[in-house]
């Protein structure tokens, strides 16, 4: 059972307030994605997508590999989705609000490349303060220069059990 809380009470004004769309072809035909707060019927989604991401993480150590219950990491934190119009749930953002840390953000393999990160991370803007923080596994270099492109800054660096880390700011 994944146990985790989608909406912090003091953000419930802002997350219901925050719709950011775009449009991507399927099947030839435009549908519009939201990003939206996480609400109990995407929990299915966000652990399948959430355990695909890191089963496949070829930089992460095994044993990591191996931990992918999303309710077990993510317990208090704001989630907020990017879903079609027809519900489908392409990728997520978790984030601790009361540090301004970004704790995940995964899109599905199918659907990355088209801006649904940029704008999960682009809907955080109204209600969460800045700067924002983050721990990126070094040797995961396609989001090292993901965060990069987007103005991210390295402000500290530490050793953990996945291995070298950055820590990113964005201001």
């Amino acid at each position: 059972m994944l146990v985790f809380q989608f909406l912090c009470p003091q953000w419930a004004f802002w997350g219901a307030k925050i719709h950011r769309r775009l449009s991507r072809k399927i099947g030839g035909l435009p549908e519009v994605i939201d990003v939206r707060p996480a609400t109990p019927a995407d929990t299915h989604a966000l652990q399948r997508i959430y355990a695909a991401s890191v089963g496949t993480a070829e930089w992460l150590p095994e044993h990591a590999r191996l931990a992918t219950d999303f309710g077990a990491v993510s317990i208090g934190e704001v989630v907020h989705v990017a879903a079609t119009n027809s519900g489908e749930v392409l990728g997520f953002v978790s984030v601790q609000p009361d540090a301004s840390f970004v704790h995940h953000l995964f899109v599905r393999a199918d659907a990355q490349g088209q801006g649904i990160g940029r704008r999960l991370l682009a809907s955080l803007e109204p209600w969460l303060p800045a700067p924002w923080q983050l721990k990126c596994v070094r040797a995961n270099q396609p989001a090292i220069a993901f965060y990069a492109e987007l103005g991210w800054r390295e402000v500290a660096s530490g050793e953990s059990e996945h291995g070298a880390y950055a820590v990113l700011e964005k201001a």
